[in-house]
């Protein structure tokens, strides 16, 4: 699988068929895209059409994410597969920035932003166990 392709429903597969059979999809609105119950884990998916070492986090989503007690920001790029745990993330520097107000939705109008950027080095790499379930099946 080229992880430039990458979908969020495809990590979220790939958990529930490897590791957390017990994953469930949150609400569509919700700052997480998933929970799993056995392990009191909330998880939010993000998958990047190009790859940077340090990760963009919209300053809302930080927030939010870093007050769950148990949560982790899984981020795919086209070179890996990063996990981030929120619960232990310093609070990142906040620079405005202009950016499209949505990323995949149609409205592509302009605000400013407030965000963060997380580095990879700061978070588990996934990419190997990901490539060799998909190599498999």
């Amino acid at each position: 699988m080229n992880l430039s392709e990458l979908k969020e429903k495809t990590l979220f597969d790939w958990f529930k068929d490897t590791r957390f059979s017990d994953i469930q999809q949150t609400s569509k609105y919700s700052y997480t895209d998933a929970y799993i119950p056995s392990l009191n884990v909330y998880v939010e998916f993000k998958c990047r059409r190009e790859h940077y070492d340090a990760l963009l986090i919209e300053k809302p989503k930080w927030k939010h994410l870093h007050k769950l007690p148990n949560c982790r920001y899984i981020n795919s790029t086209p070179r890996g597969i990063y996990s981030f745990n929120m619960s232990v993330m310093a609070q990142p520097s906040w620079h405005m920035r202009v950016m499209p107000r949505t990323t995949n939705f149609e409205n592509k109008d302009k605000i400013i932003k407030e965000v963060g950027y997380l580095h990879i080095r700061q978070a588990v790499e996934l990419t190997d166990s990901f490539l060799e379930y998909n190599l498999d099946n």
